[in-house]
């Protein structure tokens, strides 16, 4: 019981940042502080779902609902990055979150949405200037059926070699990963390096990971990236992501 008073003082914080919403774009970063600490003095992720401390801090995460919407589920660092523009994440060694983050889709809505497969899950992460808080964080699901409208329509167009501009009005690029799952290959990096423009813009690249299955049952993953223009024009990752999976 020697951590009694902390552990009190720690629930105290955390009903007050739970509460205080995303109101502040820092709140996110609070809230996975108050899980990280929570979990070393309790043993409990409160009021995250996991914790995962890695021996790199950079790698270390966390699982957690948002707070003004219980339904979406997010993958947040525990590590202070404000967002995809930061540059450790492109540089050698760089932990790969969205590898990650699919290795977490039971967590995240097996429970509610039943056994989902990496070719139904889906992740998409925001652009600075569409994000409301400022620490990366993941939004997890599956496709919405705008998406995956969009993928069909396009899917004789999109190669594996490359990325293909699909020519829409938002601006997307795409291209196709075969393979069952991400440990080969780290999404950032490939549309920093495939997309024209990309790297030298992070801050306005919003990218979406989608599970697939081919006609001729090759699985893999489509990643779609997009710079953010002055148009603005729809694709952030809420758009991307049906995050009760209602396929």
């Amino acid at each position: 019981m020697k951590h009694h008073p902390a552990v009190l003082f720690i629930s105290l914080a955390i009903a007050v940042i739970v509460m205080s919403s995303f109101a502040s774009r820092s709140a996110l970063g609070l809230v996975v502080k108050a899980c990280e600490i929570n979990s070393t003095l309790t043993g409990s992720p409160y009021p995250c779902l996991k914790v995962v401390e890695a021996q790199d801090p950079l790698s270390s995460f966390a699982l957690l609902r948002e707070p003004t919407d219980k339904e979406r589920t997010i993958f947040a660092p525990l590590a202070d990055v404000p967002g995809i523009e930061d540059p450790r994440l492109l540089a050698a060694g760089a932990p790969n979150y969205f590898e990650a983050a699919l290795r977490e889709q039971s967590a995240a809505i097996g429970l509610r949405a039943g056994k989902v497969s990496p070719q139904e899950f889906a992740l998409a992460i925001n652009a600075a200037s569409w994000r409301t808080q400022d620490r990366l964080h993941i939004h997890m699901g599956c496709e919405t059926p705008r998406f995956r409208a969009l993928l069909k329509t396009h899917a004789g167009e999109i190669g594996s070699s490359r990325f293909t501009n699909l020519r829409t009005d938002a601006g997307w690029w795409a291209t196709f990963y075969a393979a069952d799952d991400l440990s080969n290959l780290n999404p950032l990096k490939a549309v920093a390096d495939g997309v024209a423009g990309a790297r030298s813009n992070m801050k306005n690249v919003v990218v979406g990971v989608f599970g697939s299955t081919l006609p001729d049952g090759q699985h893999g993953f489509y990643i779609l990236a997009r710079i953010i223009g002055a148009n603005k024009s729809r694709g952030s990752a809420e758009d991307m992501i049906d995050p009760k999976c209602q396929l």
